[in-house]
């Protein structure tokens, strides 16, 4: 007991360590975000190229989803980190290395990371659309587009909401990935503000809550969803 109450707890609320730690989260939610909305886009993309009856659209939107699973996250980020800018025209490099290269080589790496699985989520909604539904729609004069579009594609995306919410708590979680090249997320911070203040505990205590509130508002908010939209 006399061990716990040494702990100082209150650390996060120190103004030399507040700031960092509150810099950390708009990091982390920005790679966060960012990540979702990419990831979401381009998985749309992937997935419907997937779908796509062409083997010449369909065969490199797979190749593309089972290189991008395989490789880890961390290799991902190295890879858009230090080959990437490499790579680019010596102009283009100079402008690049102006800017926090770390964050956008961090973001572009989940953004392409996430997109592989969120594809997949979205390809499976889509296929779990009965047959039926095209057909009806065909029946009474929609076209190719408008039936996937007023049709299958709302009850898709209503069926990889809850998934998707998953989704969205593993890239949370990922960002912390982006500490290896020097992005301030809130984990690099954490490892900083325990450098400096040797409160181990309450910093890292501070951490966990952090990623334990966002992951029970997207579970709690999947529940939800699910009791207001029971899959049929």
């Amino acid at each position: 007991m006399d061990a716990l109450a040494s702990i100082d707890w209150g650390v996060m609320f120190r103004p030399q360590y507040r700031d960092m730690l509150l810099k950390g989260i708009q990091t982390t939610l920005g790679l966060t975000v960012g990540a979702i909305l990419g990831g979401l886009l381009l998985g749309m993309v992937v997935a419907f190229a997937r779908l796509a009856p062409a083997r010449w659209v369909r065969l490199p939107a797979t190749a593309y989803v089972e290189l991008v699973r395989t490789v880890p996250l961390l290799v991902h980020v190295m890879f858009w980190y230090f080959a990437v800018p490499e790579m680019l025209p010596e102009a283009l490099k100079r402008s690049l290395y102006q800017h926090d290269v770390g964050f956008h080589a961090s973001l572009v790496a989940l953004v392409v990371y996430s997109s592989a699985f969120i594809s997949e989520d979205i390809r499976s909604g889509i296929r779990g659309i009965a047959q039926g539904q095209a057909e009806a729609a065909n029946s009474l004069g929609f076209g190719f587009f408008d039936t996937f579009r007023l049709v299958i594609l709302p009850q898709a995306l209503r069926a990889t909401v809850p998934p998707l919410l998953g989704q969205a708590m593993n890239i949370t979680k990922n960002t912390t990935v982006a500490l290896m090249v020097g992005v301030g997320e809130l984990a690099f911070v954490t490892r900083a503000v325990n450098d400096a203040s040797f409160l181990s505990v309450g910093v890292y205590a501070f951490t966990t809550v952090f990623f334990l509130l966002i992951a029970v508002v997207l579970t709690t908010l999947g529940q939800r969803y699910q009791r207001r939209y029971p899959a049929r």
